[in-house]
């Protein structure tokens, strides 16, 4: 029988030859080598095929005929997934080559089921904009999360089986903050491991698909926090303040969109 690699790596793309070599390069260059690429082409139009499957069979390549949500590709990618961990890696970041190894180490042994790094944040041509370093420390993490989210999309690595036993997909409604949804509702279930370095790189420009999703921000931010309350009975009356901040700040991106 076929071993199942340790990690799954997600790569969700939509004409995304641009920065796609370059991406998946950094995965093929990572220290830790036990690992898989489930590549979900969103109906691409571009060159994005040719590119992810000129690599070898570690890259498991799917196309859909449609072009879906981020939220619903991410989901159907994540059902392919065959790994104990899975990782995200979007076609315009990129990760240090030692970021699995380091992760990994810290999570051997543990009750994580949650581990984000830091990032560079770095323009078009690559250079850097500034450092982003997790503001919380590893345990419980939701009290923080609600007041601050904290989370980026390039370094968390998530144990596949706390998902599967929770019930807690990405959701095909959401445009935009997929992963705050998923993060979100996770916190509720486990804690969080955060390292003080950084890991990867997430690139920033009028191109990418969060600069131009903004609109569905405070739609999204709502209905995880709508989501959460009722999947978690009392929480809101527990953590009223933050709940509270959550709201406001959802009101805050629709008068910045």
């Amino acid at each position: 029988m076929k071993k199942s690699p340790l990690v799954s790596i997600l790569m969700n793309c939509y004409n995304g030859e641009k920065y796609l070599k370059e991406a998946i390069s950094s995965i093929y260059a990572q220290t830790f080598k036990d690992w898989e690429i489930i590549f979900w082409d969103n109906a691409s139009t571009d060159s994005s095929k040719e590119i992810a499957k000129s690599y070898d069979n570690k890259l498991r390549y799917f196309y859909s005929k449609d072009n879906y949500s981020l939220g619903k590709a991410r989901r159907l990618a994540m059902e392919q997934a065959e790994g104990e961990w899975v990782g995200f890696l979007d076609v315009d970041d990129l990760w240090f080559p030692n970021k699995l190894e380091a992760q990994l180490k810290e999570l051997d042994g543990s009750e994580y089921i949650l581990c984000y790094a830091g990032v560079r944040e770095i323009n078009p041509n690559g250079s850097l904009i500034r450092e982003l370093i997790p503001r919380y420390k590893s345990g419980w993490q939701l009290k923080d999360q609600l007041l601050q989210f904290d989370i980026n999309m390039v370094t968390p690595l998530i144990n596949k089986e706390s998902l599967d036993n929770s019930g807690i997909f990405f959701d095909d409604y959401i445009i935009a903050s997929e992963e705050y949804d998923l993060f979100m509702r996770l916190s509720t279930k486990g804690k969080f491991c955060t390292l003080s370095k950084v890991l990867g790189s997430w690139r920033v420009s009028s191109e990418t698909l969060t600069d131009r999703s903004i609109k569905y921000w405070n739609r999204d931010r709502f209905r995880t926090l709508d989501k959460l309350k009722r999947e978690n009975p009392g929480l809101e009356l527990k953590f009223k303040k933050e709940f509270e901040e959550a709201y406001v700040r959802g009101s805050y991106f629709h008068s910045r969109y």
